[in-house]
């Protein structure tokens, strides 16, 4: 079964869903390259706008070739140098004009990729071919050597209409069935990432879509949402893309923060990196302990800053492996504790209603009115547990 994603990305650059403008920029300045005053252009926007499908469907509609050089390759000074001192000047095998393609040219992990975008932006000057560099953050200082010789090209994200309309058309070609509002929402959901939205539609796709769908289906994305914010703190190239990875991660801080700590060893392999993570994590329990000492609740936004900015800058290098996280297993046993202890914290509300006092005291009490239940008489006890309105499974605990 072929893939939505694959059977609908564009196969001509007028399929893009929304950006008729970038689109047209980007085909003037692959047709007209000659002419221009730069060689090279950098189309830049958020993930999942398009960006390379964009690039590939151009290629196809004029009949270019298209050799590339993706994120997961080496891209430093002598790389670059190697692969474009045997692209730049020779004629493809069926003489067809061709695209220098660069993805992802704001991607470029630490030591390994030094100086690759530096000996682009030297050598595209003599490019007989036009250069495309996709980025998500144009503001990457990696890329500032490009930038100044290149024609910045932004892409947008497609507005809900459009990407209602795109999907709505799509399961009227699949025969799937849906409500408008679930359809709407899912669109909604997708927060202009198209590829999102089709992978979404391709996991309800056997079912009529309802809202009801809709929202289970967020539920059950909400929870993979921690694993996504750590690989984008842990692999981003960007303080900027990393600072937003807890946007939609429903967990309270200090559950991050042990998220953070059992992986971080992981992925940071060397140990300054290391070293200087654990220092902004550090910081970050400061500022927590801080709000709860004196509930100044305006920390809180230095809190994710540190969890994400700040662990993602702390790094030399990118880890180039796949990391596979998981939970650590002191939040089981925070879990088990808190149920081990929730008959007793039950009973102890119950206490601290009765005699006017806090339940943190009367946890403290706990050891004394054990003793004190143990050696009273039995008409006193029953009256003692009538006054607290305590249930049978609550007399059993206190009597063990």
């Amino acid at each position: 079964m072929t893939l939505l994603l694959t059977k609908y990305s564009p196969k001509l650059s007028t399929d893009l869903v929304g950006n008729d403008a970038a689109r047209i920029k980007l085909k003037d300045f692959v047709v007209n390259y000659k002419s221009q005053k730069k060689t090279a252009a950098i189309l830049h926007g958020p993930l999942g706008t398009g960006k390379t499908s964009l690039v590939y469907a151009l290629a196809k509609e004029l009949d270019y070739d298209i050799l590339e050089l993706n994120s997961s390759q080496l891209r430093n000074k002598d790389a670059i140098h190697s692969f474009l001192t045997a692209a730049l000047g020779q004629m493809s095998l069926f003489m067809r004009p061709k695209i220098i393609l660069i993805d992802e040219a704001d991607n470029t992990s630490g030591r390994k990729d030094r100086g690759g975008m530096a000996e682009l932006a030297k050598v595209i000057a003599k490019s007989k071919f036009p250069i495309i560099c996709t980025a998500n953050d144009v503001l990457d200082k990696k890329i500032k050597p490009m930038k100044k010789v290149s024609k910045l090209i932004e892409i947008h994200k497609p507005h809900l209409d459009e990407i209602i309309a795109f999907l709505k058309n799509i399961c009227q070609k699949e025969n799937i069935e849906f409500d408008d509002n679930a359809l709407s929402s899912l669109a909604r959901q997708s927060d202009g990432d198209i590829r999102a939205a089709l992978l979404d539609l391709q996991v309800l796709r056997h079912q009529k879509i309802t809202l009801e769908k809709v929202m289970e289906l967020d539920d059950r994305k909400r929870t993979q949402t921690i694993l996504h914010a750590l690989k984008v703190v842990f692999k981003s190239s960007s303080a900027a893309t990393a600072k937003t990875a807890f946007r939609d991660v429903d967990l309270n801080p200090d559950h991050i923060m042990l998220w953070m700590e059992y992986n971080l060893p992981k992925e940071y392999t060397d140990a300054k990196s290391l070293q200087a993570a654990f220092e902004h994590l550090s910081r970050a329990d400061i500022f927590k302990k801080r709000i709860m000492r004196w509930q100044h609740w305006r920390y809180l936004v230095y809190i994710f800053d540190l969890l994400s900015a700040g662990v993602s800058s702390a790094k030399e290098e990118r880890n180039p492996n796949q990391i596979e996280y998981s939970q650590s297993s002191r939040l089981l046993k925070i879990w088990m504790a808190k149920n081990k202890n929730a008959k007793k914290r039950e009973i102890a509300k119950k206490y601290a209603a009765t005699m006017h006092t806090s339940t943190k005291v009367a946890m403290q009490h706990f050891p004394y009115l054990k003793h004190i239940i143990k050696n009273s008489n039995p008409v006193i006890k029953q009256k003692f547990y009538h006054e607290l309105d305590l249930t049978d499974d609550e007399v059993v605990w206190l009597k063990r």
